[in-house]
């Protein structure tokens, strides 16, 4: 019994591993990430790099899958670069699979002595979540040692050996027990870790791993399936093309597993053979996903029912319509609704770019045309609120109802500088028939990507209340800031130079440049009250600059 603690401690030690390294990576990197992510449209090589990337990086194909599909279901990169992404990111856990498995025994305290005293002694959020990942990568390490040792005891056992004599030539119950683990433990990483840890110890033969492998193989796929199933047409179509070649690939390498087991120790190490062969299958997958990608994009799409049509009407969805019921519960309609509304400010806001690149007209009017819908919800919510105030609140409900306020106050004015600012600079653009230099371009497109990363932290700021994301949301001021400075230099500094589309559209190139400046520190306002709340005031440039 001793021993089946151990071993799922052992896991829950990996799990947790894979968890801080993908945390410390999204918190540090985040918003490279995602512009990584992002600049690779219509491109093969840039884009399946970059999931291969961002894959390695995360430790986890299902989170980089995740942030690939919600692009294209924001219509932010095609879904046809998010298929590349997607296939990209297959082939980059594999690899993080193969380095992980090897036994480096001097490696694992190293790292978790550099991450948590690094960790203690940094002040810098950004360097804590460096320090956060690293150590997130040798509890990986650690956990892995941990398995093999736990699982060698447990081969031994004489109970364990009669049970797994039962399923020994039943390789489906392998590759569905696999799959159940998979979506349990949310991480394919880590179930090809736990059989490749099996494999060596002697607790499964080699050709029960390799159906292990398949099986988690088949449950990578799965999850971001399931979890994207409620989303836009556009951001289901790569996750289930992903699936449908995993199946594909799964089945082509079914029949092989035998042989490959059995000639395995000829050619190669048992040690390395789970991952290599967990990297072959997914290259293999990656393979045909580009060979044949127009035609599995199209039969995904011909597969996935459409969303249902609905124009979306003005006004709330979630208030209560009549009666205001316990404050606890009217306050928790009204943050549903200010997400509701973040959602669709969260909108025009990345669909202001596209309105400056391509000079779409229609889209202009579509956005001028939702800024009513946010003035109306806007309304509606502060309505309500003081309703809610009426009643007897206690100062936690009344913080709130205050904060929720302010929150879509916050989103109000966002969409007010859409609507009145960057449209109207849209709007001369359209008129004049002219365009950004490519340099400008590229720095509007750069702060902007800066932008929506934020907006997606201020949203999850508001969510949770949590003092860390506040901090990290607060620190964003000082990066646009520079951001802005270094346009400005580099905008005077082509005109200087003459370069002729820079001169027609100077005055714009720094009206965008502004509002997006703007913007975000809107947006870095979310955090003002969480910060407060847990006790630390941010110091804002201008009282540094007085104290």
């Amino acid at each position: 019994m001793s021993l089946f603690i151990d071993l799922l401690g052992s896991i829950a030690l990996l799990l947790w591993g894979l968890r801080m390294v993908r945390t410390g990576v999204m918190r540090a990197f985040g918003t490279f990430i995602k512009k990584f992510a992002r600049r690779s449209e219509g491109k093969v090589l840039p884009a399946f790099l970059s999931g291969l990337t961002i894959a390695a990086l995360l430790q986890s194909s299902t989170a980089t899958i995740l942030i690939a599909a919600s692009f294209s279901g924001q219509g932010l990169i095609n879904v046809w670069t998010a298929f590349m992404t997607v296939l990209g990111a297959d082939v980059g856990t594999a690899i993080a699979v193969l380095v992980a498995s090897q036994k480096l025994t001097i490696i694992p305290p190293l790292l978790l002595t550099i991450g948590v005293f690094g960790f203690i002694s940094s002040d810098s959020n950004k360097h804590q979540n460096i320090f956060r990942a690293i150590s997130g990568l040798g509890m990986i390490l650690l956990s892995l040692s941990m398995i093999s040792a736990t699982a060698a005891h447990l081969s031994e056992s004489g109970e364990v050996k009669q049970f797994l004599e039962i399923f020994a030539n039943k390789p489906l119950f392998f590759i569905t027990f696999a799959v159940i683990l998979t979506y349990l433990a949310h991480s394919s990483l880590a179930i090809v870790l736990l059989a490749t840890s099996f494999v060596l110890a002697g607790m499964v033969g080699l050709e029960a791993g390799l159906y292990l492998v398949l099986g988690a193989n088949l449950g990578s796929g799965l999850l971001p399936l399931l979890s994207n199933w409620k989303a836009e047409k556009a951001a289901r179509i790569p996750v289930l093309s992903n699936m449908l070649v995993r199946c594909l690939s799964v089945l082509a390498f079914y029949p092989i597993v035998a042989y490959s087991s059995n000639l395995a120790p000829t050619l190669i190490s048992i040690e390395l053979f789970p991952a290599l062969f967990h990297l072959l299958l997914n290259i293999s997958v990656a393979i045909f996903g580009i060979a044949f990608a127009k035609l599995i994009l199209q039969t995904s799409e011909t597969l996935l029912p459409n969303n249902p049509i609905s124009e979306e009407e003005f006004g709330p969805k979630f208030l209560e319509k009549n009666e205001i019921s316990k404050p606890a519960i009217s306050l928790a309609y009204a943050k549903r609704e200010a997400l509701h509304m973040a959602e669709i400010t969260q909108k025009m806001v990345f669909s202001s770019l596209e309105v400056m690149q391509h000079n779409d007209q229609d889209l202009r009017l579509q956005i001028r045309e939702t800024d009513d819908q946010v003035d109306e919800l806007y309304e509606e919510i502060k309505l309500y609120i003081a309703r809610v105030m009426q009643d007897h609140l206690t100062e936690e409900e009344s913080n709130l109802a205050l904060y929720i306020l302010s929150f879509t106050t916050t989103l109000e004015h966002i969409g007010d500088i859409i609507d009145c600012s960057l449209m109207d600079i849209a709007a001369r653009k359209i008129e004049q028939q002219i365009q950004f230099s490519n340099a400008g371009l590229s720095e509007i497109t750069a702060m902007h990507e800066a932008i929506c990363a934020n907006y997606e932290l201020a949203i999850n700021t508001f969510i949770s209340g949590d003092a860390e994301l506040g901090k990290a949301l607060f620190e964003t001021k000082k990066a646009m800031r520079k951001l802005e400075k270094r346009s400005v230099a580099t905008h005077i500094q082509r005109i200087g130079e003459g370069v002729p589309d820079s001169l027609v559209t100077s005055s714009m190139h720094l009206d965008v440049i502004r509002d997006f400046k703007r913007i975000n520190s809107l947006l870095s306002s979310v955090a003002y009250p969480v910060l407060i709340a847990s006790g630390e005031i941010p110091k804002t440039h201008w009282k540094r600059k007085k104290q």
